[in-house]
């Protein structure tokens, strides 16, 4: 896995529109907890905050870790991340191919 570091320098944008992003991603985490009382969140959600703007490859993967950390540190939640396999009407043997992430944010 590739560290903050390498993550950033690959990363074509501030340190402030990069903390943006990340407080937009904990922002809409929070709300969607309470609205949702824990429902899982779409990563494709999360995502699409984040590249709304910005094109990069790895920006979404460093603005959500780093939502991820303020979250533990800032309110005590931790998010995993989830796979869930959606079945196919067609084809059984495809569930492997066909599967999306979640994030599941819960109280430490």
């Amino acid at each position: 896995m590739a560290t903050y570091h390498e993550d950033s320098s690959q990363i074509d944008i501030s340190k402030e529109e990069k903390d943006k992003l990340v407080a937009e991603v904990v922002r809409y985490i929070l709300f969607k907890i309470h609205q949702t009382s824990g429902c899982p969140i779409k990563r494709d959600e999360l995502t699409q905050l984040v590249t709304k703007n910005y094109r990069q490859r790895a920006l979404p993967s460093l603005v959500i870790n780093e939502a991820r950390e303020k979250l533990s540190s800032i309110f005590g939640y931790e998010m995993k991340e989830l796979q869930r396999a959606r079945p196919s009407s067609t084809n059984q043997g495809r569930l492997s191919q066909q599967s999306e992430n979640l994030s599941s944010v819960t109280r430490k």
